[in-house]
């Protein structure tokens, strides 16, 4: 790292630290702390997860509800793939004031409603049982995570879904995340080739810009 990012790395570390004083300041707080031992220690899931919910909850949540809202999508049910602490389920279903929501993981979190692997047929069956007329599918930095993505979404093409993807226009921010992930076994999502993964699904799309997330509201197949 060149000395002028270190010197901006420290600075901001010191900004986080300078607002300790304030009763709201714990929760980012952990949640960069968790972040950078996620990061700087190695692959502990549990932190990264709790940084992407203060995350997600600050930033994505609001302007990913009004986005559903425009598009008139009404859902039942929320069901959440890849959920981790179930942040966006939870957090749209209450600003739709429905109850029901129905989080999927591979692992097991607290409150996960189904273990279930979505790279396996296994998986995508059990799911599939699951899955409810009136459901709205939603997803957040969960494309990346697997090797199947257009499987997946072809799949479930009988439902509405909303993704939510990390991939920002800056080529510093774009070029660190794709080694993370390259470096955790993640596959980074080219734009060109997400685009034109949307357009062989046939159905209608539409992205926001949510820089650094783009999110992408996919229309049921009709």
């Amino acid at each position: 790292m060149k000395k002028d990012r270190l010197d901006e790395l420290y600075h901001l570390l010191r900004e986080v630290f300078n607002e300790g004083d304030k009763a709201s300041s714990t929760e980012i707080t952990d949640a960069i702390y968790g972040l950078a031992g996620h990061l700087l220690a190695g692959k502990d899931y549990l932190r990264l997860i709790q940084y992407s919910a203060y995350y997600g909850r600050t930033y994505l949540l609001e302007p990913t509800f009004k986005a559903i809202s425009e598009a008139g999508w009404q859902p039942a049910r929320i069901v959440e793939f890849g959920a981790g602490l179930g942040w966006l389920s939870r957090g749209l279903a209450s600003k739709f004031k429905i109850a029901d929501v129905f989080t999927i993981d591979k692992r097991i979190w607290v409150a996960t409603s189904l273990v279930a692997n979505l790279e396996t047929t296994d998986g995508i069956t059990a799911v599939i049982h699951q899955m409810k007329d009136g459901d709205l599918i939603v997803m957040s930095d969960f494309l990346h995570c697997v090797t199947n993505p257009k499987e997946i979404l072809e799949t479930f093409d009988q439902w509405p879904i909303a993704i939510l993807e990390y991939m920002p226009v800056d080529q510093d921010y774009a070029s660190s995340w794709e080694y993370q992930l390259k470096r955790y076994g993640g596959n980074p999502i080219d734009p060109g080739d997400l685009s034109k993964m949307l357009s062989s699904l046939g159905r209608h799309t539409d992205i926001k810009d949510l820089e650094p997330y783009v999110l992408i509201l996919i229309g049921k197949e009709q």
